[in-house]
């Protein structure tokens, strides 16, 4: 698990200084060697830097930029089939054991398509001197970030974070007020843009090739979604499908324990560590389990996760959460690296700093609720569609109904969730799931961005995303949306940022590229089953794990935000979304900000997710004025 930085162009977008300089501002991503390697020939400049952090042959061997078969190669993330390719390729003596020797290897073999051969999260760049080709690449489901300036000159520079882009003072880094508006309705960024204009996101599953100023991009791998709209593909029973699950889980596991260094497991009081923290001991291997606690009982799994470590035999670390307006500061915002207001970022960097003390590699559960549909929001799905079975003048009565519940600063309040219900339930399929998601409407967020734009709706994404091949327009189409959008752009954000803030690998069996594909192709109902979520799921854990956490109301990983913004945190809100600093942004009218605080604090609607998502904004742009000027 690394950081990487690097340019290609007809001449260099920077000094090899400055290159250090981008690459060293990803030293908490790799703390443990640093390396550079660039070269001028006529017409064409490159360079390549890299901070490792060790996990696979710890030896200076496995040092990088690496030059193997006549090119150059650096790379973020783990090649879990590694060993296997080593075998296809013949490759029997090679200077290390690191799984970074594989990709030069198939590179030379199959060229650009070697992507395809690889099994593993990763973002890589690979510099092909024969072709004058630079290759980036990152992996399916887009758990490792890979972020892309090009320059009008035709350079092209590339980072793990944005933050080494802005190092390097050589790109665009104006607001793009359509990505501010799809944040501060979503509260992150959804790729492939980025909150700066001249910055965007590698989508998951693609690769790009740059080639003597022209740059080519190619998608070799998506889901496809089993639908009834389609030929449906042949389904296993659900006790069929819970064995495959249950196989695939102790494979994927193993998978995931390769590795040099010590190893531990993320434990919630959820499905999906309880599933990993299972297979960990199916595979006969036992790991350390870290859960994070909150003093508000209304938030704190730590009882049914401490359950469920007892009842696997698993040694079992609490680290307790309290607000602390400090760290969001001095270490949450400026290692996001663009605006994210996930609250649940919180508690995963103390999960992240507790665990780092005694592993170096943890396994977590992202990836379950997209995969075998375990939101509230897929829920909410299957309970609209009896909604509008019900006669209209019950719907049409609603929405004054739920105006008049009292508001409740808790954890996701029933009136929180019944007004957004009311609102996006009788709309059609694919707008409902995005009114579920969305926490400020289209109308406010206009009003809130100064001197718009036009602005394109979001909803356009989750439309975009619809259309995956198979999904049709039913929980297909939605969890196909959650795959494209939520996934990569909130959940993994938040994981990959969190963890290697620390120094720390995560993991995540559940995103197995080989488990994802069986699952998304059986039918709707093995995954949601009125009333119930991630049905096969828990069919295949019945059983083999407590059973208050396969009946247990979903908990998620939240924290007490609402609460939060009115009291230990409030000093910083009002200092970073008073009047006259927010005026002086450029970006949003300090009026309508102004009324979402009154609204929150005077308990008329619970605002503390947009308050939040504008919190943070605030923090990035206190970040983005630290960093050379950007030129266009």
């Amino acid at each position: 698990m690394c950081g990487i930085v690097g340019y290609v162009g007809h001449e260099p977008p920077v000094t090899a200084e400055r290159l250090a300089a981008m690459r060293d501002t990803l030293a908490h991503r790799g703390p443990d060697d640093r390396g550079l390697w660039h070269d001028r020939s006529p017409g064409c400049a490159v360079g390549l830097a890299h901070r490792r952090l060790a996990i696979v042959d710890l030896t200076p061997t496995a040092a990088q930029p690496m030059a193997r078969h006549g090119v150059r190669v650096v790379f973020n993330g783990e090649i879990y089939g590694h060993r296997a390719l080593r075998a296809t390729l013949g490759l029997t003596d090679t200077p290390s054991e690191s799984d970074t020797e594989v990709i030069p290897a198939l590179y030379r073999a199959r060229g650009p398509a070697a992507v395809e051969a690889l099994d593993g999260m990763f973002a890589f760049a690979l510099w092909d001197p024969g072709e004058r080709r630079l290759l980036l690449a990152r992996d399916r489901l887009g758990i490792k970030p890979l972020f892309y300036a090009e320059r009008p000159d035709g350079a092209l520079l590339f980072a793990s974070e944005i933050k080494a882009l802005l190092a390097s003072g050589a790109v665009d880094a104006a607001i793009d007020p359509q990505a501010l508006h799809d944040y501060l309705g979503l509260t992150y960024v959804p790729g492939p843009r980025t909150l700066l204009r001249g910055i965007r996101q590698l989508p998951p599953g693609h690769t790009l090739t740059w080639r003597d100023g022209r740059v080519t991009r190619r998608r070799y791998w998506r889901p496809t979604l089993h639908s009834a709209g389609s030929p449906p593909r042949p389904a296993p029973t659900v006790p069929a499908a819970a064995a495959a699950v249950r196989a695939e889980l102790v494979r994927a596991v193993g998978d995931r324990l390769m590795g040099d260094v010590p190893v531990g497991v993320f434990l919630s009081g959820g499905i999906d560590s309880a599933a990993i923290l299972w297979a960990l001991r199916e595979a006969g291997a036992r790991r350390p389990a870290f859960t994070v606690r909150f003093e508000d009982a209304d938030f704190d799994e730590s009882p049914r996760a401490a359950a469920t470590a007892r009842a696997l035999g698993a040694e079992h670390h609490v680290e307790t959460v309290r607000p602390d307006p400090a760290m969001v500061v001095d270490a949450l915002a400026p290692a996001m690296d663009q605006p994210f207001a996930d609250s649940s970022a919180i508690p995963l960097w103390y999960l992240c700093r507790a665990a780092r003390r005694q592993v170096t590699v943890a396994l977590g559960g992202d990836g379950g609720d997209e995969v075998f549909a375990g939101y509230r929001t897929h829920f909410a799905w299957a309970l609209a569609r009896v909604w509008r079975r019900l006669p209209r003048a019950v719907r049409a009565a609603a929405p004054g109904l739920v105006a008049r519940l009292p508001v409740r600063h808790g954890k996701v309040g029933f009136d929180l969730k019944a007004r957004a219900f009311v609102d996006a339930a009788s709309r059609p399929a694919i707008e409902a799931h995005y009114r579920f998601k969305q926490f400020l409407g289209e109308d406010l967020r206009r009003a809130l961005i100064r001197d718009p734009e036009p602005l394109a709706p979001t909803l356009r994404l989750f439309e975009a995303a619809a259309r995956a091949p198979g999904a049709g327009g039913g929980l297909d189409a939605v969890l196909a949306c959650d795959l494209a959008i939520y996934l990569p752009d909130d959940i993994l954000v938040k994981a990959d940022r969190m963890s290697m803030l620390h120094g720390l690998e995560l993991r995540t069996p559940l995103l197995d590229h080989r488990l994802v594909e069986r699952v998304c192709g059986w039918p709707a109902g093995h995954k949601l089953r009125w009333p119930i979520t991630k049905y096969v799921l828990r069919q295949a854990l019945w059983g083999r794990v407590p059973r208050a956490v396969l009946v247990g109301r979903k908990a998620g990983f939240n924290v007490p935000m609402a609460r939060w913004l009115n009291g230990p945190l409030a000093p910083l809100l009002d200092e970073l979304l008073a009047p006259r600093r927010v005026a002086a942004t450029g970006w949003l009218d300090p009026a309508p900000v102004q009324r979402l605080i009154a609204e929150h604090r005077g308990r008329h609607v619970d605002r503390s997710r947009p308050l939040w998502a504008l919190l943070c904004l605030m923090l990035f742009e206190r970040q983005l004025a630290t960093y050379p000027r950007g030129q266009a």
